[in-house]
C-alpha cells in the first residue's frame, strides 16, 4: 500500500513497487487522483487496485485499510508517503493550518499504520513500512515551523514503530528527501516567488540544485531507495531514517530559508 499516490514520489513508488512484482494498493482521496498511476500499472503488466480515503477521516482510513487488506489477503509493504507543506511564520499561521499540517503528515500516518498493524505482524519477517520524511524535519529556518514538526514527530514514531515492529521481524524506516522535482516543490516556489516579487526561475533553481551534486533530483531517486529498502538487500536495515537529497544538509546549500533566498533574489 502506498499513500498519496495519484502523482509525485508516491506515483513513482508504487510504479516502482508494481514493477518489482508487487501488487499495489494505491492510495487517494479520490478515483480521479490515482487513475494515471493504476493505468500506468496495467499497462505495465503490473496489478494495482484502488485504494480510496480521505486521510483526514480516521473511519474512512479504517474502511480503506479493511478493504485493501481484503483484497491483497494481507500485506508485507506500507509506505506512509501522502503529505502537505506549508510555509508561514508564525504570527500568520493559523491553528487551524497548523492542525491541518500535522494531521496529515503526522496523525494520518500513524492511523494508516494501526489499522495495519495486525496485518504486518502477521507477515512477519519480509514486511517493511516506510516513512517518507524530509530533511526538512532538522531544519531550523524561519517558516518551516509546522513542516519540520510534523516530519520530526514522523521521523520519532518511525523509531519507536520499528521497536515494536522488530519483535516481529518488520522492518521500519523513513526516507527524508531533499528538494525533489514535483508539482508540490513547484507550487510552493511559485507561491514564494511571487510573495517576494522575485523570478520563479531563478529560485526554483538555485534552490532545487541547492545540493553537493548541483543535481536535479527526481522523484524515482525516492523510489529506488524505496525498493531497495523493502528487498532483501535492506534486511538488516531498521530504524533509520536515509536521506536522498544529492548532500543537501542542513546549512549547506546557500544557507539561509527559502524565502531569505526568494527576498535576496528580488533584491537582485
Amino acid at each position: 500500500m502506498v499513500t498519496g499516490a495519484g502523482d509525485g514520489i508516491g506515483r513513482e513508488i508504487a510504479e516502482a513497487l508494481a514493477r518489482e512484482g508487487a501488487i499495489v494498493a494505491v492510495h487517494g482521496r479520490a478515483a480521479a487522483r490515482i487513475a494515471a498511476t493504476l493505468e500506468a500499472i496495467e499497462g505495465a503488466g503490473g496489478k494495482a487496485i484502488p485504494a480510496l480515503a480521505d486521510l483526514m477521516d480516521e473511519d474512512a482510513i479504517n474502511a480503506m485499510c479493511g478493504e485493501a487488506l481484503d483484497s491483497l489477503g494481507g500485506l508485507d509493504i506500507l509506505v506512509n508517503n501522502a503529505g502537505i507543506c506549508t510555509l508561514q511564520e508564525v504570527p500568520r499561521m493559523t491553528p487551524e493550518t497548523w492542525k491541518t499540517i500535522l494531521a496529515t503528515n503526522l496523525t494520518a500516518p500513524f492511523l494508516v499504520s494501526r489499522a495495519v498493524y495486525p496485518a504486518l505482524v502477521e507477515s512477519g519477517a519480509g514486511a517493511s513500512v516506510i516513512f517518507i520524511s524530509s530533511i526538512a524535519s532538522a531544519a531550523h529556518a524561519a517558516g518551516w515551523g509546522a513542516y519540520a514538526a510534523s516530519k520530526n514527530g514522523l521521523d520519532a514514531f518511525m523509531h519507536c514503530l520499528a521497536d515494536e515492529l522488530g519483535a516481529h521481524g518488520v522492518r521500519v524506516n523513513s526516507i527524508a528527501p531533499g528538494w525533489i522535482e514535483t508539482k508540490m516543490a513547484q507550487q510552493l516556489h511559485k507561491s514564494l516567488a511571487s510573495a517576494a516579487g522575485a523570478p520563479f526561475e531563478a529560485l526554483y533553481n538555485e534552490n532545487m540544485r541547492g545540493n553537493m551534486l548541483n543535481a536535479l533530483l527526481t522523484p524515482d531517486s525516492i523510489a529506488d531507495m524505496a525498493v531497495f529498502l523493502v528487498s532483501e538487500r535492506g534486511r538488516f536495515i531498521t530504524a533509520q531514517t536515509l536521506a536522498v537529497c544529492g548532500g543537501c544538509v542542513p546549512g549547506s546549500g546557500g544557507g539561509g530559508s527559502t524565502a531569505e533566498r526568494a527576498e535576496a533574489l528580488a533584491g537582485d
